[in-house]
């Protein structure tokens, strides 16, 4: 094999794994954001059950504030909701990424 041949070789994996590592960050944010708006959907649906209007939804990162919640484990993820129900303003919080579904307290 020639020297040319090899040096290319080692380009194109570099290359390729580049490409790799990209497609992978894209896929992960794509997953972030697909689960981000669901969670807000089903934050939505609730709150109509309950013949409400969302005011406003904050999502609570690792080290701001977890409300009612004593402990959050790795992959659970914490909102903030305000809404109001008739002409009540009320405060309610969801963890999302337990075994048994979304917690709610409302």
């Amino acid at each position: 094999m020639c020297r040319l041949c090899a040096s290319g070789t080692g380009r194109v994996r570099g290359i390729m794994f580049g490409i790799t590592i990209i497609l992978f960050a894209i896929f992960c944010l794509l997953i972030i954001f697909i689960q981000n708006n669901r969670h807000k959907e089903k934050i939505y649906e609730k709150i109509k059950s309950i013949n409400g209007t969302v005011i406003s939804i904050e999502r609570s990162g690792i080290f701001s504030d977890i409300g009612p919640f004593m402990v959050v484990g790795k992959g659970r993820t914490i909102y903030r909701i305000e809404y109001k129900v008739g002409n009540e303003i009320k405060e309610g919080w969801v963890r999302f990424g337990g075994f048994f579904g979304p917690d709610w307290r409302l």
